[in-house]
């Protein structure tokens, strides 16, 4: 039996959320509301979870011949997780706005590679303009920590 895009992408993401399910465990407890700052993070994970563990049963199950695994641009793929990487790296000593800025600012110029003036502008833009409303949102309005 040949595994397809389906069952890889499924058993990835599942262990991706139960790793992340325990790193949510961790975060600090400040106890302002019913539902604590862990509890978004904890059902998120296990939602990715679950609908992980249906995708990859959905493609045991399948009919269907699987599709291979096909990196068309291999390049853009490592380059964003090298950027994916660096924000990781920087989220703590630069913080979560300028990391999220330069984050989302290069990942669109992968995407829209080949770059051009235009298309940086706009990711220029686009970069400000969500990473504050992120941060606004849940600094400000849910009052949360953000790293």
């Amino acid at each position: 039996m040949r595994f397809g895009k389906d069952f890889y992408s499924g058993l990835i993401l599942s262990l991706f959320g139960v790793l992340m399910f325990f790193e949510s465990q961790k975060i600090r407890r400040l106890r302002f509301d019913v539902l604590d700052n862990t509890f978004f993070p904890s059902v998120a994970t296990i939602l990715l979870v679950i609908f992980s563990v249906a995708l990859v049963i959905h493609s045991l199950l399948s009919k269907e011949k699987p599709k291979p695994i096909v990196f068309e641009k291999p390049l853009r793929v490592i380059l964003f997780l090298v950027s994916f990487l660096v924000y990781i790296l920087l989220m703590e000593p630069v913080g979560f706005v300028l990391s999220s800025i330069i984050f989302v600012f290069v990942s669109c110029l992968i995407i829209s590679w080949p770059i051009k003036i235009k298309t940086t502008v706009y990711s220029a833009i686009f970069a400000i303009a969500t990473s504050f409303s992120v941060w606004y949102v849940f600094a400000k309005v849910l009052r949360l920590v953000l790293p």
